[in-house]
């Protein structure tokens, strides 16, 4: 039986200081079937030369350029577009992931076919050189119980499977920020979700601005409420965004 292709989609901006440790960790992955498209939104530093040159030494990475800045949801589409895979997986510039990580998710997929989606805990680095464990909710009712308030996978960490993304669609186009809490909602209508219980996924802490941090905060108190059927009962849990109603008004707060 031939083994199922992984296609992994990195949208990358301007990334000339970390994107060669995140393609490395894709391509020393312990599973070695899969594809690396990686889309480069008009960066104007040395990203697109880098990528060039690591493409040069493995025929596995697949570079698309965007001929101006797009932004992170419409290269997305774009990878996904241009994909094969059976698998989906996701990573940012300046991410990297475990040796195991695509193996442990292949697997876990692999074996159980109501599962659309699969995440993972992990490392988050902070600009302090700290390194915090972060848990997700692991269980499909304690995903969806989360979702109600607020996102329950790294967007890093995710692989779903290419046919269920067909059918319900991919990245909504409309949103500059919060695309894959939106995305996820339509994933798990018709299928399971699931974080394996492993820090597989190492993430910098990205500094976001006031613009990003609204518009960002607007939408995860938006999303949520238009998915009420997906949650079912798990909407019992929707007062609880009125943390993120607090954290908009602190962030409408700050000096411009």
């Amino acid at each position: 039986m031939k083994k199922p292709l992984i296609s992994v989609i990195m949208p990358v901006y301007n990334e000339e200081k970390t994107i060669k440790k995140a393609v490395e960790s894709v391509l020393k992955q312990t599973y070695r079937e899969i594809e690396l498209i990686i889309i480069d939104d008009a960066s104007i530093d040395s990203t697109p030369k880098i990528i060039s040159e690591l493409a040069k030494e493995d025929d596995r990475i697949v570079m698309l350029r965007n001929s101006v800045n797009r932004g992170i949801t419409h290269s997305l589409n774009r990878g996904l577009r241009k994909a094969s895979g059976k698998y989906i997986a996701r990573i940012d510039g300046d991410d990297w992931y475990h040796p195991r990580k695509l193996e442990l998710q292949m697997t876990f997929l692999e074996e159980r076919g109501d599962y659309g989606i699969v995440g993972t805990f992990y490392v988050l680095l902070t600009g302090d050189k700290m390194a915090l464990k972060i848990n997700l909710p692991i269980t499909h009712d304690e995903i969806l119980r989360q979702l109600a308030y607020r996102n329950a996978f790294a967007h890093s960490s995710i692989m779903v499977r290419k046919d269920i993304l067909d059918t319900v669609g991919y990245y909504d186009e409309r949103y500059e920020y919060a695309q894959d809490y939106d995305l996820y909602f339509r994933i798990l209508s018709i299928s399971k979700g699931y974080n394996i219980p492993k820090y597989l996924l190492f993430r910098r802490l990205k500094p976001q601005n006031r613009k990003t941090l609204t518009k960002r905060t607007i939408n995860s108190i938006m999303i949520p409420l238009r998915y009420r059927k997906v949650l079912g009962k798990y909407t019992l849990y929707y007062p609880l965004l009125i943390r993120r109603v607090l954290s908009l008004l602190r962030i409408l707060a700050l000096p411009l």
